[in-house]
């Protein structure tokens, strides 16, 4: 009796790890990765050797973004599952174990033929490791000043720098009907040079301009050795006029747009070849628009690093008068410091330096300047008395907000009519440039209204209440 109950316990086990197993399998093949997980997880407690268990297990993990996990997983399968080397490959690259991503991406293509159509794909992954590994091994130690995460549509007007630096223009445009890109102007502090951003056959150059008596000069590539078959970006020039900072996701980069330095030389009337400026300024993520104000120490890039989509999170940091390399036998701590995850903290006293986030912005909204009447005047929203005009003050200031977004949109607008010389173009900007305009005095009129509307409601209360 009791061996029947025991061949009987164990019959049901099987059955039911079976319609598991059969489950886990149609999520899995249902791209259901969060189901399959879940699945799989549990199968492994009771088979936790099994092959096809933690590749799928680990297949899910890849999925789902948790690379951690995915590695583990997949490093317990051995050979029997060939592409596990190919993610393998990816999964260190993103967490900067970049000699093992070489290795893992050199055993498996050593499973394909010869001819196999992505062979030379792989090969450029390798070489980019490579050269990411090479980055790696000289990781500068730079002291950030601040950070913010932004809206990547806008986030130009973060820059807080001194007009003394020149200027910079953002305007988004759709370079094909899948993707919308950045067009950067930049403008010398002397307005007489332009370098810019454009699109030539459906990739990204970096053109040049100079001022002449009444017009500029037409537009040429600034140079064939920073225009490269794939897309540049991104550009400011440093006072020196010779220093050009810029972002490519050419073959020497290690992942999207990578920050890249030249300089101009006059003997050879050309720039030197690029160079990549390293870790942590790049990524594996798009790292790009580096700004450095040398007058006052100062230095901004932005990058798209862990940040969800349409983000992009902004550093501003203490350039170094000479490189200094993080010197650790601790590759645990050495990837934080690349990543950015660690970091060097100082504070500067420029007022014009300090960053504004979103998140800051709706924070300020307790920073009240806000008079109510000549004797009282608020400095906190804490010191409203009346709940609706706390309630107004916070409308206001969003309407604050979105007026100065709104200024900015309108001088873009006016930049681009001067800009272009062609008819069919000015016609429709002057379009644009009047109902800009008329959206910006609408929106200052209620803003108007909204101010007196909050100052009568607090002074209305405090008369009632004295």
């Amino acid at each position: 009796m009791k061996f029947r109950l025991i061949v009987s316990f164990l019959v049901i086990t099987v059955t039911l790890l079976a319609q598991k197993a059969a489950d886990g399998e149609i999520y899995f093949n249902n791209k259901q990765y969060a189901k399959a997980r879940s699945v799989y997880e549990v199968l492994l407690k009771k088979k936790p050797n099994d092959a096809l268990y933690n590749y799928r297990f680990a297949r899910c993990c890849y999925e789902l973004k948790d690379d951690e996990k995915a590695i583990e997983h997949f490093q317990m399968i051995g050979n029997k599952f060939p592409m596990r080397d190919l993610y393998l490959g990816e999964l260190y690259f993103n967490t900067y174990r970049f000699d093992e991503s070489v290795m893992a991406y050199q055993t498996y293509i050593a499973t394909l033929k010869q001819d196999d159509s992505k062979l030379s794909e792989y090969q450029k992954k390798i070489k980019r490791a490579e050269n990411a590994a090479r980055l790696f091994a000289k990781v500068e130690d730079i002291a950030i000043v601040d950070s913010i995460v932004v809206n990547k549509n806008d986030f130009l007007r973060f820059y807080k720098f001194s007009s003394g630096l020149g200027s910079l223009t953002q305007e988004r445009f759709k370079l094909n009907s899948s993707k919308t890109v950045d067009r950067i102007k930049y403008t010398t502090q002397r307005q007489d040079r332009i370098y810019y951003s454009d699109s030539i056959q459906g990739q990204m150059n970096i053109f040049t301009s100079y001022k002449l008596f009444d017009k500029w000069s037409d537009p040429v590539s600034v140079s064939n050795m920073i225009n490269t078959p794939s897309n540049e970006n991104y550009p400011f020039l440093l006072l020196d006029g010779v220093t050009l900072y810029f972002a490519s996701d050419s073959e020497n980069s290690i992942g999207g747009y990578d920050l890249f330095v030249t300089r101009y030389t006059p003997a050879t009337d050309s720039f030197l070849a690029p160079e990549n400026i390293g870790m942590p300024f790049n990524s594996p993520f798009n790292d790009y628009m580096m700004v450095i104000d040398e007058q006052h120490k100062l230095g901004w890039f932005a990058t798209d690093r862990y940040q969800s989509a349409g983000k992009v999170i902004i550093y501003s940091f203490e350039p170094n008068e000479t490189k200094i390399i993080v010197k650790t036998e601790d590759k645990n701590q050495l990837r934080q410091i690349a990543k950015l995850k660690t970091y060097r903290k100082v504070s500067v006293s420029h007022n014009d330096s300090l960053l504004a986030s979103e998140e800051q912005m709706e924070e300020s909204e307790n920073q009240v300047k806000f008079i109510i009447n000549d004797s009282v005047a608020y400095s906190s929203v804490t010191q409203f008395k009346n709940e609706e005009a706390k309630k107004g003050w916070t409308d206001l200031h969003k309407m604050i907000l979105e007026l100065k977004t709104k200024k900015t949109q309108l001088e873009n607008l006016r930049q681009q009519f001067s800009d272009t010389s062609k008819e069919k173009e000015h016609q429709n900007l002057i379009n644009s440039i009047v109902e800009a305009e008329k959206n910006y005095i609408n929106l200052e009129k209620l803003i108007q209204t909204k101010t007196t509307q909050v100052r009568n409601t607090e002074i209305e209360y405090l008369q009632k209440h004295k």
